[in-house]
């Protein structure tokens, strides 16, 4: 069941390194503007970051019990709010528009946290002994 945990883990990490990487190469390439482009390329990096904190915690997390993958939760909740002011203040405090920090994170976070949640599903019903 070890390896099955861990198989589990790689698969739902390589997407997440799926969606960052896609997320990243959008964000270089549709902005018209390097006054637009560097915003989503922020935002999509710092959602890209804290979708692997967040993953890692809720690997822990979910080790222990399924009560400690949802405080991991709120946890990463918080963070990605700070994420999301302290980047948007840095952006807005040099000149630039918000809307490319944005799309950035919010594109690339919805998608992770897709792959979050589908990982932590799996890992309780790995735990559980329901893995098929």
């Amino acid at each position: 069941m070890k390896d099955r945990a861990g198989e589990t883990f790689q698969n739902h990490a390589m997407v997440a390194a799926g969606v960052a990487v896609v997320g990243l190469a959008l964000a270089a390439a549709l902005p018209q503007t390097p006054e637009n482009r560097w915003p989503a390329l922020w935002g999509t990096g710092l959602a890209a970051l804290t979708g692997v904190v967040s993953l890692g915690l809720k690997r822990r997390a979910v080790q222990r019990s399924l009560q400690a993958a949802l405080k991991v939760v709120g946890l990463v909740f918080a963070l990605r709010a700070v994420a999301v002011a302290a980047g948007l203040y840095a952006i807005v405090s040099r000149g630039l528009g918000p809307w490319g920090f944005v799309v950035g994170f919010f594109g690339v976070y919805f998608v992770l946290q897709w792959v979050e949640i589908s990982y932590v599903n799996a890992a309780s019903r790995s735990a559980a002994g329901g893995d098929e």
